[in-house]
């Protein structure tokens, strides 16, 4: 049976720039990794913001981790869904993430591979539109902590009660 692929203009997705490029700019916290000490949670307003307008906030595990050579060097991160913090608009338990050479993530990724692979983190996501009207997935990850899914499921519940 053929895989339906349904375009970023079909679902109505945005593209990806502005506000969302900051909080989704493909990014993996490096306290995630125990490079740095975490920030305060409940002070991180980009921490609340991601939270309230994630498509899925969650605990996700990374599964695999494959250097695509042919493709300049880049990174495709495999992710499943351990725990969603919040009620999610997208629906995936497994998928990938691209980490290219320009985004801020590549660093970390390239020099700390071991440190990746079979690790847990706080995940945001959100679907964009890509140029080429592929669905593009766009992240941030964060340290796995108590106080981090705490105020991702405070964000959302205030957003919820502002609606």
């Amino acid at each position: 049976m053929d895989e339906v692929v349904v375009s970023a203009k079909t679902l109505g997705l945005p593209p990806w720039q502005g506000e969302d490029r900051r909080l989704f700019g493909d990014e993996v916290d490096p306290a995630a990794l125990g490079l740095m000490p975490p920030s305060a949670p409940r002070k991180d307003q980009s921490l609340w913001l991601r939270a309230q307008q994630a498509e899925l906030a969650a605990r996700v595990e990374v599964r695999t981790f494959t250097l695509e050579s042919t493709r300049g060097g880049t990174y495709r991160l495999g992710l499943r869904v351990v725990q969603p913090l919040a009620e999610a608009s997208m629906q995936e338990q497994e998928f990938e993430v691209i980490v290219d050479p320009g985004d801020p993530a590549y660093g970390l990724v390239k020099t700390q591979d071991a440190l990746i692979q079979k690790r847990v983190f706080v995940g945001f996501f959100k679907r964009f539109a890509a140029p080429d009207d592929e669905v593009a997935i766009h992240f941030y990850m964060a340290v796995d902590s108590p106080e981090i899914a705490a105020v991702v499921q405070e964000a959302v519940a205030l957003k919820e009660v502002n609606k």
